[in-house]
């Protein structure tokens, strides 16, 4: 052991002769340190995947298609449902818009039949959906529009929660596309 500490000492006498150097490896090494995490964290602890599609893939002017948004959560954890029911509004309610003035909505969205639980973060029963929700509401093209392949874009506004703790509100994007046919076709 008296070897170690004494060639350790002479190594940082010699480095004493270079200051400047010593001072850049220790600042180096300080600055690699903190850019290499020991532990993985992770940033987003919820996991979510949003999905969009229409059913039928086609239509002719004058039909109908229905638009499903899909989202997945990781366990544990929910979102609200797009209605409360009572005179209470529940401000974290899903939200879903489309942004598109050329297809004209038939009703209102349609979601599965809520969860309803105590949630220990709000501290009170709300209607929630966990895991996998789909959400699906019916459309048509305006009747000026020409024959092709349209995207269909929009958002949907969340807050995903467990029992300790809800995030802020996330909006996502979805794209997906319809074939708008001729009734000559």
């Amino acid at each position: 052991m008296k070897g170690f500490f004494s060639n350790s000492s002479i190594f940082i006498l010699r480095l004493s002769k270079w200051p400047s150097f010593f001072l850049f490896v220790v600042m180096f090494t300080a600055s690699t340190l903190e850019a290499i995490p020991l532990f993985k964290k992770d940033s987003d602890p919820i996991h979510f995947k949003l999905t969009a599609i229409v059913d039928p893939e086609s239509i002719k002017l004058g039909e109908r298609f229905v638009l499903y948004v899909k989202i997945e959560l990781s366990k544990g954890w929910h979102i609200y449902s797009l209605y409360t029911k009572g005179v209470e509004k529940q401000p974290l309610a899903t939200e879903i818009s489309l942004n598109s003035d050329m297809f004209v909505p038939h009703g209102l969205w349609k979601e599965p039949a809520p969860v309803i639980a105590w949630d220990g973060a709000l501290e009170k029963v709300v209607r929630t959906h966990q895991q996998v929700v789909e959400f699906r509401r019916w459309y048509s093209p305006v009747e000026s529009l020409d024959s092709g392949l349209y995207q269909i874009r929009g958002d949907v506004v969340f807050r995903a929660c467990n029992n300790k703790v809800c995030n802020l509100p996330k909006k996502i994007s979805y794209v997906t596309k319809i074939d708008v046919l001729s009734d000559k076709n």
